[in-house]
C-alpha cells in the first residue's frame, strides 16, 4: 500500500521547502518518494524547484482540486504509481485548499486499495499567521484544525515568539502534535518524531474562499539589475500591484537566474540552481494587471 502524505498550508507558508526536506528524509531512509504539487497559478515552478533538488516531481496547475482538478489528481496519482512504483507520495495542494476535498479522490476505484493516507501536516506561516488569521480566519482554521500535525515555518526570521505561536495553534487544535524548528535544524530524527500516524481529524466546512483569489502569470523578458529587483520587491509588498498574498517565480538577473518568493511582506530571493524560463505568478484578491505589465515591460 502506497502512503500519501498531505502537506497543506496557506499561500507562501513554506510547503515546498518542507516537502523538499521530507523527500530527502525518505531517500535517506531508503524509500522511493514522488512529489505531486497542485499549483493555483499558471506555472509549475514548485515542481521545478523539487526537480532541481534531485527528486521526482509531477505538477498540476491552473486550478484547485476542489473546483476543477479532482479527476486530474486521480489520473496523476495513477500515472505516478505506474511510472515510478513509489513507496510514498508527497502531495502538496494549492495554498487555498480545503482538506476534505482530497479524500473524495482516494475513494476513486482506480486508486482505492492501492493508496492510504499517511501523514497529514499543515505548515503554519510563522511570519504571516496573524495577518492570515485576521483576513481568512475560518479558512485557516480548517487547515490547522483538521491536521493532526502542525509545523511552524520561518522561525529563522525571529519575528514572533514561537511559544506565542504554539499557544495560538493550541487554541485552534489542542490535540495536534506541533513542531517549531528552523528549517536548517531539521534532522532525520525530527522526521521520525514528526511522521507518526495520528488520528482524530474532524472536518469543518468553511466559506469557499477560492473565488476571492485571482492569479496573473507574466513572462519577463531581459534581465533584472539588483536595483530593479529591489524596486520590484518593494512594489509587490507596498500594495502598488494590488492586494497580493503571494508572488513567486524565476527571473534572470545580471548574476544568473534567481528564485523570487514573496508572501505578503516576507521577501526571499536566492540563486536558482534548476532550469525554468523567466516567469512570475501573482496571487491575490485583486491583481492590478496593468500596473504589473507596465513595470515588467518598461
Amino acid at each position: 500500500m502506497i502512503s500519501i502524505d498531505l502537506v497543506s498550508g496557506f499561500l507562501g507558508a513554506g510547503k515546498t521547502t518542507f516537502c523538499s526536506l521530507l523527500l530527502k528524509h525518505y531517500i535517506n531512509m531508503g524509500a522511493k518518494p514522488v512529489y505531486i504539487v497542485n499549483e493555483f497559478g499558471q506555472t509549475g515552478l514548485d515542481a521545478d524547484i523539487i526537480k532541481a533538488d534531485g527528486f521526482e516531481a509531477v505538477e498540476m496547475f491552473g486550478g484547485c482540486i476542489c473546483c476543477t482538478l479532482k479527476g486530474e489528481v486521480t489520473v496523476a496519482i495513477v500515472k505516478v504509481i505506474e511510472a515510478f512504483l513509489p513507496t510514498h507520495i508527497v502531495f502538496e495542494p494549492s495554498g487555498i485548499f480545503i482538506f476534505d476535498d482530497f479524500f473524495d479522490v482516494l475513494s476513486n476505484p482506480e486508486i482505492k486499495g492501492k493508496c492510504v493516507i499517511g501523514n497529514v501536516i499543515t505548515i503554519v506561516d510563522g511570519v504571516n499567521f496573524k495577518y492570515t488569521k485576521a483576513m481568512f480566519g475560518s479558512f485557516l482554521y480548517n487547515q490547522i484544525k483538521n491536521a493532526p500535525t502542525l509545523v511552524i515555518s520561518k522561525l529563522e526570521k525571529k519575528q514572533y515568539d514561537p511559544d506565542e505561536l504554539i499557544a495560538d495553534m493550541r487554541n485552534i487544535n489542542p490535540d495536534a502534535f506541533i513542531m517549531a524548528k528552523e528549517w536548517q535544524e531539521f534532522m532525520d530524527e525530527d522526521f521520525k518524531e514528526l511522521l507518526t500516524e495520528r488520528k482524530g481529524m474532524v472536518f469543518d466546512h468553511p466559506e469557499h474562499v477560492h473565488g476571492h483569489f485571482k492569479s496573473l502569470t507574466v513572462k519577463p523578458e531581459g534581465t533584472f539589475s539588483q536595483e530593479r529587483l529591489d524596486d520590484f520587491s518593494k512594489l509587490c509588498t507596498s500594495g502598488a500591484f494590488g492586494e497580493l498574498f503571494r508572488i513567486k517565480g524565476v527571473v534572470m538577473t545580471d548574476d544568473g537566474p534567481v528564485l523570487l518568493n514573496i508572501a505578503k511582506e516576507d521577501v526571499n530571493i536566492e540563486a536558482f540552481k534548476g532550469y525554468s524560463p523567466s516567469t512570475l505568478t501573482f496571487i491575490g484578491q485583486n491583481v492590478d494587471q496593468a500596473a504589473v505589465k507596465n513595470f515588467i515591460t518598461s
